[in-house]
């Protein structure tokens, strides 16, 4: 963790409650993390982090461990239960990538936005090995890749600025994903190429809910060698996932 990680929109007010949002989302991101490192990460004085580390040691959001550092406690672990019961697989996101795998036979996954990364909340292995920086909890920058790419092309253009703000990208760099975006809100689609992950093609599909926000992305990865014949069988597939996801994710 670094002092450049996500803290929240900066418009927002500092309230305990906000602070201790901001603690849980940075243990979110490592196994566990000293005191000091989350004050770092978060911006919180240390001794604001120590007195609320206290009170969510005790509720269960977190706990400590004989190196005194601190992780994930037994109630964020029935939350992330519960995500996955009720959104994933009743909510019918995990049914329906099990079937793009299997129809496909890549890997493939789910991705949402959290502040300024994308990460995976659930995802199926292809019947061929695999290595991919997506793993179900992983995160990456919202800066590179098909699934950054289709995130950001769905997001208001502010919050974009954000992300573009928070890793301090280059004016050119800028440029070059807006137009990237503007193509991927064009075509339903965003593709890339070892952007990511050397020799790995990946397409991703916005999902979006019933009122019309963007949910995720269903994002499906492969060797460039197997995609390369059947690209546009991968992205049918991929875009009918994500059609028949969106409006059921509420």
């Amino acid at each position: 963790m670094n002092d450049r990680d996500f803290v929240g929109d900066e418009n927002e007010a500092d309230t305990p409650a906000t602070r201790a949002l901001r603690i849980l989302g940075a243990l979110a991101k490592v196994p566990q993390a000293s005191a000091k490192e989350l004050a770092d990460s978060t911006q919180i004085p240390v001794s604001t982090v120590y007195r609320m580390l206290t009170s969510l040691v005790s509720s269960g959001f977190a706990q400590k461990t004989s190196t005194k550092h601190y992780g994930a406690g037994p109630i964020a672990v029935q939350l992330s239960e519960r995500y996955r019961d009720t959104t994933l697989t009743t909510g019918s996101v995990t049914p329906y990538l099990r079937q793009l795998a299997q129809d496909s036979g890549e890997f493939v996954a789910f991705m949402v936005a959290h502040g300024t990364e994308a990460v995976c909340v659930e995802a199926v292995d292809s019947r061929h090995m695999l290595r991919c920086c997506y793993t179900v909890g992983a995160s990456q920058p919202l800066l590179r890749g098909a699934t950054a790419t289709a995130l950001l092309s769905r997001m208001p253009r502010d919050s974009r600025h954000r992300v573009f703000d928070h890793y301090r990208v280059s004016d050119e760099t800028r440029t070059a994903i807006e137009q990237a975006c503007t193509q991927a809100v064009a075509d339903g689609y965003a593709v890339s190429y070892g952007e990511l992950d050397a020799g790995i093609w990946g397409v991703s599909a916005p999902v979006v809910d019933g009122a019309g926000g963007l949910s995720g992305v269903v994002t499906l990865m492969a060797p460039a060698e197997r995609s390369a014949y059947r690209s546009s069988q991968l992205i049918r597939l991929v875009r009918r996932t994500a059609d028949f996801l969106s409006g059921g994710i509420q």
